[in-house]
Formats: C-alpha cells, structure tokens, sequence
C-alpha cells in the first residue's frame, strides 16, 4: 500500500544580496508515516522558546539544521518569483501557488498546509486554490489549508529549507549538498 503524501508550505521574500526582489514560496513533502519522527526531529532542533525560524539562528544553528533536514526522509519543492514588485506580492504568490500545487499534484500530494497568514490573506489563497481548480490546475484529490507554525512544527520544515535556498541564492553559490539532492526549483515569470 502507498503511503499518502503530505506537503507543508511557507514563503519568503527575498531582496538583500539579490539583483531583484524574489517571492519564494516551499513545500516540503513528507510521507504520512514518516510524519511523527519527522517532527519529534523538528521539535529537537527546536530552540528553548517558540518555534524554529531560520532568522532567529546563528550561522551554526543554520549549518546544524541544514545538516539534520539533510538526513530527513523529505522532497522539498521551492519556487521563485522574480523580479517582484512588492506592491504586487500578492500576485506574485498567486502563480506561485499555481506551480507549487500542480507539482505537489504531480507528486500525487494529497494534501498542502501552508503557514497561516491574516484571514484575508487565508481567503485569497483559497479563493486562487478554487480558481485553479476551475482551471483544471489543481485536482480536487490536493486538499489545501492553513495551519499554526506555533501548533505545527512541520510548517518549520519549508521555512528552513527556504533560509537555506535564499541564503544561497544571496550569495550566488549551491545550496548546501545536505539538502541539494532532495531539492527542485522552479522560477515563474510574475
């Protein structure tokens, strides 16, 4: 029997070190029996308060966790808009999520929670979650919400992945070979 697969989701907007502004946005996947070992690592990783955030840690906090995801049985999924128009975001998220989720479906992910944002911001996503199904884009088997990276430490996941990727991307180097090899990128035009 095949496990299902469960994805989680954050985003980053990247500017420092870059030649334009960049939205991320990252799922991290994760078969749904590897689920719970996967977050007691997380929550291992995590510091003595709150949750685990990439700009909270040092650069040997950073290299520790890079190496540690590393070892995770995870398949991380980023995409990039760039150049972006910070007073466009919103659309730049929108055909992020475009790609991510036909991906995500193409990986047979049979769900995606992203970090909870405002409950506008929540609605849009959903609003642009149903459009893409009217589209087609997004089969009615990917089921998408919203969850609370302060209940959640698997929503820790993306979010380190993303530091890594963007660090990375600053510097014009590869990201880190821990995670390299479970890592795919793609870039769409906002």
């Amino acid at each position: 029997m095949i496990c299902p697969l469960h994805a989680w989701g954050d985003e980053s907007i990247r500017s420092h070190g870059l030649d334009a502004p960049a939205y991320l946005l990252g799922a991290s996947i994760v078969d749904t029996d590897d689920v719970p070992a996967t977050r007691d690592t997380l929550e291992a990783l995590r510091p003595t308060h709150g949750k685990l955030h990439w700009h909270d840690l040092n650069p040997r906090e950073r290299q520790r966790v890079v190496s540690v995801i590393g070892k995770l049985e995870a398949f991380h999924l980023v995409v990039v808009a760039s150049p972006i128009d910070h007073r466009r975001e919103e659309r730049a998220r929108a055909l992020c999520l475009e790609r991510l989720a036909w991906e995500l479906a193409s990986h047979d992910v049979t769900a995606l929670t992203l970090e909870a944002r405002s409950r506008r911001l929540m609605d849009r996503d959903l609003r642009t979650v149903r459009a893409l199904r009217g589209r087609f884009v997004v089969p009615s088997s990917l089921r998408i919400q919203h969850g609370d990276p302060k209940a959640e430490p698997m929503l820790w996941l993306p979010d380190q992945v993303l530091g890594a990727f963007g660090r990375a991307r600053a510097e014009r180097r590869e990201i880190d070979a821990a995670i390299r090899g479970s890592l795919d990128t793609f870039d769409v035009e906002p």
